[in-house]
């Protein structure tokens, strides 16, 4: 009789020492209950907007899943989810403005590569074109400066050669001038290329400076410290998009139906926030982990605990 108390007794301490000290609850008990608790407006969220967020991250346990009867939001009570504003969420708009930046400095950048290829583009087309009429001037110019030094020694050009000799080289000096404008925007051509150039290695000399520091302060894989699940309570403490608040919430709530982490990287449940899809879906680890803790796989693993206990106490 006392072995049976005293066994009954270690079951017991088993099963609350589990419930009480657990991060995740001991037993999946369907549906979850959740409500919104402490709200903070300065994440710029509605409560409205909050609501539909974690609807939304029910439907991601819900759909994948096949039933309707995972979650129930509550207006008070149950697994209470809080949205607590501090120095995470202050760090995670930096973080978000850096990047913002880089991507309007890859703008301007990329801006500046395309007007220099395209002045580049430009600048041959016009040099292939100066070269050609050049060398056609030079050739016609040769050409008529022979007519012109054999009509001297012949003692001069008759009228009608004349006139002709004449239109020939107002011909010529108009190409001498158009070559000469040519040979002008050739140049400030050039000097654009140059400036587009030197401020482009600048740009991007800056912008991979900005690269650096925004990865060595902000790109990397990180834990879910955007929000955590503690006795019974999620806590809600950065994010800088509706869906990345979704992702933080779905897996949160899943932490709420007794599941730990996982080990595949593009599960919702795997301890790093880096490489789950987008939009957000399951993977079959994240499944698989559902149905240890909510299904008679989990049953089975708590009474092997139990057995253990038992033979622990008997022996």
């Amino acid at each position: 009789m006392r072995a049976v108390v005293t066994l009954m007794l270690g079951i017991v301490a088993v099963v609350l020492g589990n419930y009480w000290f657990n991060p995740y609850l001991p037993i999946c008990r369907l549906p979850v209950e959740y409500s919104i608790d402490t709200f903070d407006e300065r994440f710029g969220l509605s409560r409205e907007e909050a609501e539909n967020a974690l609807l939304s991250a029910e439907v991601v346990w819900e759909k994948a899943l096949g039933r309707d009867d995972v979650f129930t939001f509550v207006d008070k009570g149950g697994v209470r989810v809080s949205f607590i504003y501090d120095e995470r969420q202050r760090e995670a708009e930096a973080a978000e403005r850096a990047r913002e930046d880089l991507a309007t400095r890859g703008d301007a950048n990329d801006v500046l590569v395309e007007l220099h290829r395209r002045l580049v583009e430009e600048y041959d087309a016009q040099a292939a074109e100066y070269e050609n009429r050049l060398s056609n001037y030079e050739a016609e110019l040769s050409r008529y400066n022979n007519d012109v030094e054999r009509y001297n020694r012949e003692g001069g050009a008759p009228p009608d050669v004349y006139e002709e000799l004449e239109r020939w080289r107002t011909s010529l000096e108009n190409e001498r001038l158009t070559l000469n404008g040519l040979s002008s925007e050739l140049n400030d051509l050039a000097e654009q290329i140059n400036s587009v150039g030197e401020k482009g290695n600048d740009l991007l000399g800056e912008y991979n400076e900005r690269v650096n520091d925004f990865n060595d302060n902000f790109a990397h894989g990180h834990e879910y410290t955007q929000g955590d699940y503690r006795a019974k309570d999620i806590n809600i403490y950065s994010f800088v998009s509706k869906e990345e608040l979704t992702k933080v919430l779905a897996h949160e709530l899943g932490h709420s139906l007794s599941i730990g982490h996982v080990e595949e990287p593009k599960a919702l449940m795997y301890y790093l926030l880096k490489d789950q899809p987008s939009p957000i879906v399951l993977a079959e680890a994240d499944i698989a982990a559902f149905n240890g803790a909510c299904t008679g796989d989990f049953l089975t693993r708590l009474w092997g605990s139990v057995r253990t206990v038992y033979n622990s106490l008997i022996i």
